[in-house]
């Protein structure tokens, strides 16, 4: 097959929408204290995150966001209000973004565009 010809892969983040909730009301995570995530969501790197500090929480958001792979790991990690009130510093991939915004409005309200 030559390049011109080659199909093109899917998305990362193909069959994403139905592993998310329908509203981030189910996101019933915890809202503070460390929190230890399993292997099979950060099984590269940090795995223990204090969400009292911003800087952690921002990684931890970015490891739930980015490596989930069950609908459970949102539903149980994340926690709606943590993730509404970081939502708009968080440097996720542009389609993962723009999946998270189109099921919750809510989350690109507090979103600045840049020009």
């Amino acid at each position: 097959m030559s390049l011109q010809t080659a199909v093109p892969l899917p998305s990362r983040w193909a069959g994403l929408a139905r592993l998310m909730p329908p509203s981030l009301s189910c996101l019933d995570g915890p809202d503070g204290g460390v929190v230890e995530l399993p292997s099979d969501l950060a099984w590269s790197g940090r795995t223990r995150f204090d969400l009292s500090d911003r800087d952690q929480r921002y990684l931890f958001h970015m490891t739930v966001l980015t490596s989930a792979i069950t609908a459970e790991h949102y539903t149980h990690w994340l926690n709606a209000d943590l993730l509404r009130s970081d939502w708009a510093r968080l440097r996720l991939p542009r389609a993962l973004r723009a999946l998270w915004q189109e099921r919750f409005p809510e989350l690109a309200a507090g979103v600045v565009r840049s020009a």
